[in-house]
């Protein structure tokens, strides 16, 4: 596994655990066992995605509502709205990131983490967001994608 993936990941869990306990992300972060025992490089990655995102849900959550048709933000399920949020934080903050990189590492941890129908819903929100935050990188004749429906769920 990748140092970038790692953090990813980490990020991902931290996310997903301010979510779950309503805890500030520096609190979820100083009892993280897996951030301490983690690589020096996946782990700063990591704290810095999650820090990143938790700090930007004013600007990310509006945008993650808006892309998900039909859905509240606090009826997604955790794990997908913990990756949506991360996914958002990075295509609009982190532009040297590859739009494919972000959405295809999202996409593999809603495989991992996800209920049955998480890797289809996160694709296509993330998709739809990164159409809308990054229009050029959208322009870009790139590997193709299938594309996932956004719809009820």
């Amino acid at each position: 596994m990748g140092v970038r993936h790692r953090g990813r990941e980490l990020a991902f869990q931290i996310l997903f655990q301010t979510d779950q306990t309503g805890d500030k992300v520096n609190a979820v972060i100083a009892r993280f066992q897996d951030l301490k025992h983690a690589n020096a490089e996946a782990a700063a990655f990591a704290e810095n995605l999650a820090v990143g995102a938790f700090g930007s849900l004013a600007l990310i959550d509006p945008l993650v509502s808006a892309a998900a048709d039909h859905w509240k933000l606090e009826r997604l399920l955790s794990v997908d709205r913990a990756l949506l949020r991360l996914g958002a934080f990075e295509l609009s903050q982190n532009p040297d990131t590859p739009t494919e990189v972000i959405l295809d590492e999202c996409i593999d941890l809603a495989k991992t983490y996800g209920g049955e129908d998480s890797t289809a819903f996160v694709n296509g929100v993330l998709d739809r967001l990164a159409r809308q935050l990054r229009p050029a990188a959208a322009a870009q004749p790139g590997p193709k994608r299938p594309k996932a429906r956004v719809g009820k769920r």
